[in-house]
């Protein structure tokens, strides 16, 4: 049988839309199923965490792991695209840029090439909720990358020169994401779904923005978020705890620790509307189909319910909706989607098609079943088989991010920036665990109708007149 084909548009919202909050573990035995009445079996996971504080509020954990002679650093900044303001947007992710272009003590890009030579790599990345930079390298050099990372938070050059190379790099990048297929489509979607809230424009932020932008607005973003009292460090693998801290201490102890950020100001996301929209691409070559429906946030007590109820609908090809429309029906080529967007104060389920030429004659046949689904399961809700098996799947999705040294650090690092709880992933496996199919059920009721968010975007030469 030939592998089921991703859809251009899933990849593009999957590497647009976050990077999801998760705690990590460090699994220390097989699987072991304990039996807990009336929940389903969880696995047996422990985590070992070391940690400490600097006198400047940073937070530093650590999991001693020597199975590789490497570790990997994790610097999650308290930052994101949410914290924007309008007028001013696309600057987290410009200082993902900026965090590169040199300091007092390290010319353009010369952290990266440091890393590179030692043969580590190094990368960051930027979300709605946060920034972090990261590398992984051999265990002897940690020296060198405390010193450069402490560099480059505690001096960081913004230069005219350097600022206007990297407003060139930012607007060629968005040139670049712009050309895709579906790029103006997915951000005209988001806006909607999330309107009149900090998450209703991409990370990378609106071009004006980009060509208004001031060297001194720069400086006053970075002097705001970038400080330790805003990140969490956290170091996976051939380590010792106590050269950790003592070397911690010693780069990044005397760094100011700097103001509380500003809180981000109160919102509500808007549920209870129907908007469906036909957008042209002269970009695309096939008609593409997302549906969406807003949720909530990633500790909200419905989470879990729901993206269990989004792996039972969409989450694979044997899941209810896909089943339905690409075996059953033949009306999509691909059909996939789940609770996709988990950002920390707001979610959205979503739901992607790929249509057969069959399967756009009957659009509203399509919306009629898809309609038809969800009330299904608000009024009958799922069986016990399906409840255990998407709890099985998430569990198998965090067990695999967890594999890695990269892994567990940016689950540490989200855990414990965003709850306070570097092992957040205990609970949270309980929190999937303790979902019952009459939670699947109200859920459904309450979260998921036909007054979704709809998009068909077509080519231009498929476009209604």
């Amino acid at each position: 049988m030939p592998a089921r084909r991703r859809s251009p548009l899933l990849r593009l919202a999957l590497g647009c839309a976050l990077v999801t909050p998760l705690a990590g573990a460090l699994i220390v035995a097989p699987a072991v199923h304990a039996k807990k009445k009336s929940k389903q079996d969880s696995l047996k996971i422990s985590l070992d965490i070391k940690d400490f504080t600097l006198d400047n509020g940073m937070e530093v954990y650590v999991i001693e792991d020597d199975s590789t002679p490497a570790f990997n650093i994790n610097i999650t900044y308290d930052v994101g695209s949410r914290d924007e303001e309008v007028g001013h947007t696309g600057f987290a992710h410009f200082f993902e840029h900026m965090m590169f272009q040199g300091s007092q003590n390290l010319p353009d890009n010369a952290i990266g090439e440091y890393t590179e030579r030692a043969g580590g790599n190094i990368n960051a990345a930027t979300s709605f909720d946060q920034t972090f930079y990261y590398h992984n390298i051999p265990s002897q050099y940690l020296d060198m990358v405390l010193w450069g990372e402490a560099d480059r938070l505690a001096n960081l050059e913004i230069t005219k020169e350097a600022f206007e190379a990297q407003r060139a790099a930012v607007k060629s990048e968005k040139d670049r994401g712009d050309n895709q297929p579906f790029a103006k489509g997915i951000e005209q979607m988001i806006g909607e779904l999330f309107e009149g809230t900090p998450y209703s424009h991409m990370p990378i932020g609106y071009l004006e923005d980009l060509d208004n932008a001031k060297r001194e607005d720069a400086e006053a973003f970075f002097k705001t978020y970038y400080k330790p009292s805003n990140a969490v460090m956290v170091i996976v693998g051939d380590v010792e705890f106590e050269k950790v801290k003592e070397r911690v201490t010693h780069y990044f102890g005397e760094i100011p620790k700097g103001d509380p950020k500003p809180p981000v100001v109160e919102f509500e996301v808007k549920r209870g509307r129907k908007i469906e929209r036909q957008v042209s691409d002269d970009k695309a070559q096939q008609t593409q189909w997302i549906w969406a429906w807003p949720t909530v946030g990633d500790d909200h007590p419905d989470r879990a319910a729901i993206e269990l109820l989004g792996n039972i609908l969409f989450g694979g090809q044997s899941s209810r909706v896909p089943k339905l429309m690409t075996d059953d029906k033949k009306w999509t080529a691909f059909a996939g989607g789940g609770h996709l967007f988990a950002f920390r104060d707001a979610g959205a389920m979503l739901f992607f098609g790929v249509p057969t030429t069959e399967g756009e004659k009957h659009l509203d046949e399509v919306k009629t079943a898809l309609a038809g689904e969800l009330d299904k399961v608000a009024k009958k809700g799922v069986s016990s088989k399906e409840l255990e098996k998407a709890v099985n799947a998430q569990l198998m999705q965090t067990i695999s991010t967890l594999q890695t040294n990269a892994g567990r650090a940016m689950a540490v690092a989200n855990g414990a920036l965003f709850y306070d709880d570097p092992k957040r992933v205990l609970t949270d496996m309980d929190r999937y665990s303790e979902v019952t199919t009459k939670d699947i059920k109200r859920v459904a009721q309450t979260y998921f109708n036909d007054n979704w968010v709809f998009y068909e975007m077509v080519p231009a030469n498929k476009a209604s007149k």
